[in-house]
């Protein structure tokens, strides 16, 4: 599998491009802002976009679906417990001065420990809870796409609504923190990082943050 990240827009949002050699089937997470770029490579590249998967419906994450799916014709799929996010996905834009192009309808809720890949691209979902109460991470063979839940050395916020501090600290050292230390994790906005590196230096959750706890 590759896993290409595209770093798009003003917030350093991170897309993700899932490819098999061999294949022209892809899949594509969190199609953010000013990612039209991403679409043109697509066609250019004749792949065939299967799924567009959502690690969280704020909305800097999801503000591209309809143009995606347009273009593709490419299924939605989102955790329900974001399901009240993506429903005021129009509402979100408003508060963040964007435009909001329309919604499209999710096709399938997303399931705890669910396979959401597609023939020869392995992916599994995973509960992340925390940022978002349906923010999810997928597991894939070259490491967990996280979308706000972990970046390197810092986390994803958690004044939004429905976000809760106890709930990602608890997810992160819970979950996230299990995969073996030389685990990638490719985050929502910024560099990569490995699950070791933010263990023992991330200064919200790492080692020196429990000591000082």
């Amino acid at each position: 599998m590759r896993v290409e990240r595209f770093p798009v827009g003003p917030l350093d949002n991170n897309l993700y491009l899932l490819t098999v050699t061999g294949s022209r089937d892809a899949i594509v997470v969190d199609p953010s802002l000013e990612s039209e770029h991403v679409l043109d490579a697509i066609g250019s590249r004749g792949l065939t976009v299967k799924k567009i998967l959502l690690t969280h419906a704020h909305i800097d994450h999801i503000v591209m679906v309809k143009a995606f799916h347009d273009a593709t014709g490419a299924l939605i799929w989102l955790h329900e417990g974001d399901r009240f996010l993506y429903e005021r996905a129009a509402a979100q834009a408003l508060s963040m001065g964007m435009s909001w192009p329309g919604t499209i309808p999710i096709a399938h809720w997303i399931q705890d420990g669910e396979e959401v890949g597609i023939p020869g691209l392995e992916v599994r979902a995973i509960h992340t809870p925390g940022h978002s109460p349906g923010s999810v991470t997928f597991v894939t063979s070259e490491g967990l796409i996280g979308g706000d839940v972990l970046f390197r050395g810092s986390v994803g916020r958690t004044d939004l609504p429905g976000g809760d501090w106890d709930t990602l600290a608890r997810t992160i050292r819970d979950t996230i923190f299990r995969y073996p230390d030389d685990t990638n994790v490719y985050p929502g906005h910024g560099p990569l990082t490995t699950v070791g590196h933010e263990k023992a230096t991330n200064p919200f959750v790492g080692a020196h943050a429990l000591r000082q706890a």
